[in-house]
């Protein structure tokens, strides 16, 4: 089940906080969104054997978009530079940013300017990622290809898109 996936204004008269001379009372807020991960598909990525992105989450309001990624054994994704904060959290498998080794329950928080690559071992990885950008950012990571340094921009829309794959 899923609700509001793509919200395009979140409520921005926000009630004071609750008073502790009693109980609280449960209150569902605009934008308040809940998923199940089997009503999104995973999404193969073209030229990476045995890896997919399936997002959970992405709104326009936020700028946010929060999903799974697998990248297969031994691949390596190109260089990317952050445009936006990136928290990615290994579920399974592991994986390498140069000297820095990440395995289930390892947790990457990425900066506004990072650049990196992933590489996996011979496991892959599973990660648990979210893009936090700036209300209204058109771009959340650029990457580079590797053969030509072509430069690629992807924005709130691309995960969007891919949520309503199927």
């Amino acid at each position: 089940m899923a609700t509001n996936p793509t919200q395009t204004g979140i409520d921005d008269d926000v009630p004071p906080p609750l008073q502790s001379n009693g109980p609280w009372p449960a209150i569902m807020r605009p934008g308040d969104t809940f998923v199940d991960d089997d009503s999104r598909a995973w999404v193969p990525m073209e030229g990476y054997s045995g890896s997919a992105i399936k997002v959970l989450y992405a709104d326009r309001a936020s700028n946010t978009a929060a999903f799974l990624y697998q990248l297969g054994p031994n691949q390596n994704f190109p260089m990317h530079e952050h445009r936006c904060r990136a928290f990615a959290y290994t579920l399974d498998g592991d994986w390498n940013y140069g000297d820095v080794h990440l395995k289930p329950g390892g947790l990457a928080v990425e900066q506004v300017g990072s650049t990196h690559f992933p590489e996996t071992g011979d496991t892959g990885f599973t990660v648990f990622a979210v893009l936090i950008g700036e209300p209204g950012q058109d771009v959340l990571l650029r990457s580079q290809d590797p053969a030509t340094n072509e430069v690629s921009e992807l924005g709130i829309e691309y995960f969007i898109e891919l949520m309503g794959a199927s």
